[in-house]
């Protein structure tokens, strides 16, 4: 049913003359249409419908203020109806056609110069040529009148096939049943928690087998009765509840700072490489990232994810854009290392209830806060976002991309592999690095900061740094260092246990002064020439050169010691920055891969994004001065041994 204004009350509506009205409707600016009114005249008139939506609640919030307030007389019984907006659109449309065809009806038998029932008549006959769509009679319009008059709106909606809506035929316990198999993480289909639960009615309930309704009207109920959050909690359990229905946090960006937080994460790429070897294998990528820009700030691509890995990648972050406040990580073993962010939840408490010395992990050495994600929340890293943008835009470039999975391979796979044409790692890794540091880095802002939305994430970066906090080279390898856990001092020193061989730490002055106490060290794994050791105090004794001999004696080969003292490291690192881009047009004429590289070159060259400028610089240093040091004119262990004989009356040679 559509309810139709006149000229006039569309006027007032809209604020102005019903000339204006009526000559927007012959223009055909507005919806409407000419008919013949009471008096046999003709008049444009509106279908609420066809005016804006604020002409429409305007003019539902007036219909709802002017109906009539009956006197006490007239209504010995008042009815109350809902509020107006309790009903739906084709209800309210529905008591607005009656309220106008009602007043109308007045009016015109007001004005008819016979007996009221011609009046009603004709009014009848009137309607049904002007307004065809409408069919009543003479007693649904009194008992319209009567439900006005009451103020009862519910009486003018027509109710035939609504008054079984809401009701189903289906016994409670056979509900309550059917639920118990249904609402299950087993996720049993429909039509088999149907038939469970008539075996169980049969049971417990046999008198409501027969009466059962049939396995459509379960059906629909499970769709209108059942919300969305209950059947997801109920079958696929509370970890897809809290990820698709559970109110979320939403984190805040815009007071955020550069380097306030950074997140990190581990990838394996999609790409096959090829080691110096010939070992095929896919790489993985150690990744550190600006939660306020977006940008990649520290990245290190391995052939495992580890807890060295993780160092290297923050130590190049560090490096390049200053050490940060914060990092959030999941909880893998290569973050919550103890010394490194130390173990988290996954520390354990000591079976004889005494809590044990733990090195200070490197994160607190450097003043950085550590937070763990939630477990099995896989929405609270954006950087698992960013590793997506990893896959599309960078593992595709090559031709040995095999996709996720296996949907996603693609068919020239195998041929490829078969004419070996596979990148190196070290090309790979190159290419890597240049493409997120001057490709990606470079790429339009598109986060949750709207005023930032299309600058490139490295201006954004800068423009939002205002504290950075630095470290220089001696001092960030001091800091980045692993620890050993505490062991007691013996006559071989301490020992580190690293590329299945034990290397012996220890001189004269140690075992002087340390045999037999608790210590721990640090070492640098790139450097096992040397270890720094500290009591359990925290305090730096001295430094402790390794025992070669030991070293040789354990049966070590030299190419085992060249391993074990990084030198194969450094010296990949010395051949990656030695590659040049030039290198990349053996991978074909002008591929997607050459030309995203271009333009990270281009980016590279060119600087257009203004350099940082933060208001405040802060120096991060050490704070190490060490128990025992070496000091010209200091005491001689020769003499002191031969000074301890003379006192107990002994000889030089005795």
């Amino acid at each position: 049913m559509e309810t139709r204004l006149t000229a006039k009350e569309v006027a007032d509506l809209k604020g102005c003359s019903a000339r204006w009205v009526r000559e927007l409707a012959e223009r055909k600016k507005m919806q409407g249409q000419k008919r013949i009114n009471v008096d046999g005249s003709p008049e444009w008139v509106f279908p609420i419908s066809g005016l804006e939506p604020d002409l429409q609640q305007k003019y539902f919030y007036q219909l709802q203020a002017s109906l009539p307030l009956p006197s006490v007389d007239i209504l010995p019984k008042r009815r109350t109806s809902s509020p107006l907006d309790h009903y739906t659109a084709e209800e309210r449309k529905e008591i607005a056609w009656w309220l106008k065809t009602v007043d109308d009806w007045q009016r015109y038998r007001s004005k008819y110069p016979g007996s009221k029932a011609e009046a009603d008549d004709r009014f009848i006959a009137l309607c049904a040529k002007t307004d065809p769509e409408h069919e009543f009679s003479i007693d649904t319009l009194y008992r319209r009148w009567k439900s006005i008059k009451q103020n009862d709106l519910d009486g003018l909606i027509d109710k035939r096939g609504k008054w079984k809506k809401g009701k189903s035929d289906i016994q409670p316990e056979a509900w309550d049943a059917f639920l118990y198999f249904y609402l299950q993480e087993a996720q049993h289909p429909m039509m088999k928690c149907y038939e469970y639960m008539k075996l169980l009615l049969r049971e417990d309930h046999p008198d409501l087998v027969a009466d059962l309704p049939s396995y459509t009207t379960f059906t629909r109920r499970v769709k209108s009765d059942i919300p969305e959050a209950v059947e997801v909690l109920g079958r696929e359990g509370q970890k897809a509840f809290r990820d698709r229905c559970a109110p979320y946090i939403r984190r805040t960006y815009e007071s955020m700072a550069s380097n306030e937080w950074w997140i990190a994460d581990n990838h394996t790429f999609d790409v096959i490489t090829q080691g110096d070897n010939g070992q095929r294998h896919r790489l993985h990528l150690t990744a550190f990232f600006d939660a306020r820009s977006g940008i990649f700030t520290g990245c290190y691509v391995t052939l495992n994810p580890s807890s060295q890995a993780t160092l290297i990648a923050l130590r190049k972050g560090i490096l390049k854009y200053g050490i940060p406040e914060n990092i959030y990580v999941d909880n893998g073993s290569e973050f919550l290392t103890f010394d490194i962010g130390g173990r988290g939840h996954r520390k354990r408490k000591p079976k004889d209830g005494q809590e044990r010395f733990e090195p200070p992990p490197v994160f607190e050495r450097l003043g950085i806060k550590m937070t763990n994600a939630l477990v099995r929340n896989a929405k609270a890293k954006i950087i698992e976002r960013r590793f997506r943008d990893v896959k599309d835009h960078l593992s595709r470039l090559f031709d040995t991309y095999t996709g996720g999975n296996v949907l996603e391979k693609p068919e020239r796979l195998k041929g490829v592999l078969k004419n070996g044409e596979i990148p190196l790692d070290s090309t790979f890794t190159e290419a890597v690095e240049e493409l997120l540091d001057w490709y990606f880095n470079q790429q339009p802002y598109g986060g949750e900061v709207i005023a930032d939305r299309g600058k490139p994430r490295q201006q954004v970066y800068n423009e939002n740094l205002y504290t950075k906090r630095v470290a220089g080279a001696e001092d960030l390898s001091l800091m980045l260092m692993r620890s050993a856990r505490p062991q007691k001092v013996t006559r071989r020193g301490v020992h580190l246990d690293i590329a299945g061989q034990r290397l012996d730490y220890w001189n004269d002055d140690m075992l002087m002064n340390l045999l037999g106490k608790q210590v721990y060290f640090r070492y640098d794994p790139d450097d096992l020439s040397e270890v720094r050791v500290y009591d359990l105090e925290d305090r730096y004794i001295m430094t402790v050169p390794v025992d070669n001999t030991a070293v040789l004696t354990y049966g070590a080969s030299r190419e085992d010691v060249k391993e074990a003292m990084g030198k194969v490291r450094r010296m990949e690192r010395l051949t990656r920055e030695a590659l040049k881009v030039s290198a990349y047009p053996a991978f074909g004429k002008r591929t997607a891969l050459e030309l995203v590289m271009e333009q990270a070159y281009q980016s590279k060259t060119a600087r257009i994004v203004p350099s940082a400028d933060p208001k405040v610089l802060e120096l991060q240093r050490p704070d190490e001065e060490p128990l025992l040091r070496a000091v010209a004119g200091g005491p001689d262990l020769d003499v002191m041994n031969r000074n301890a004989l003379k006192r107990k009356g002994g000889s030089d040679h005795e």
